[in-house]
């Protein structure tokens, strides 16, 4: 029984590896896939933009108060959603910052509070698994390891060696 435990241990802390590794390659992926919705949203505001130089000396606020403040319900929607569109450009923007610019952790962090879960589950929808060669994916490795590890020695094993012991009771009792 104790052949089969190291075994089920080794077992789990490999897939806990494989899959923490993944870790830093699904970062990866996610900041591409949200610099491309940057890169779309940017250019969408920019044509408003264009027309806020042409027409209002590059005031976006004086074309979106126009588009807000006529009667016609299409139009004011469209106002509304310019102002939507710049709001996500700059909240994209400081995500795309924390992103390409900062250590892993950091952005490990930035995640855990702000990930847009549309694009994470894009980006979830066209993973492909990979072995990535960096510091982080190393260290990610290793905590899946020693994480899956410790669920299973500390959540199944101990318990039952807990239990066998305390309901253990010899065959053979001796009398003095």
């Amino acid at each position: 029984m104790k052949i089969i435990g190291g075994f089920i241990d080794r077992i789990l802390f490999t897939i806990g590896v494989l899959v923490f590794l993944q870790v830093p390659h699904f970062v990866d992926q996610y900041t591409q896939r949200l610099g491309g919705y940057y890169t779309s949203e940017k250019a969408h505001l920019d044509k408003y933009q264009a027309i806020a130089n042409k027409n209002y000396n590059g005031d976006l606020n004086k074309l979106i108060q126009d588009f807000k403040s006529s009667t016609n319900a299409a139009i004011v929607q469209t106002g509304l959603e310019i102002k939507k569109t710049r709001y996500r450009v700059v909240e994209i923007k400081k995500g795309l910052d924390v992103l390409e610019g900062f250590e892993f952790l950091p952005k490990i962090f930035y995640l855990a509070r702000n990930m847009d879960y549309v694009i994470a589950s894009g980006t979830i929808s066209v993973f492909r698994p990979g072995v990535p060669f960096t510091i982080e994916a190393a260290i990610c490795g290793i905590i899946g390891g020693v994480l899956f590890s410790l669920i299973y020695n500390g959540v199944i094993r101990i318990p039952g060696l807990i239990i066998r012991k305390i309901f253990y009771t010899p065959k053979h009792q001796y009398i003095n």
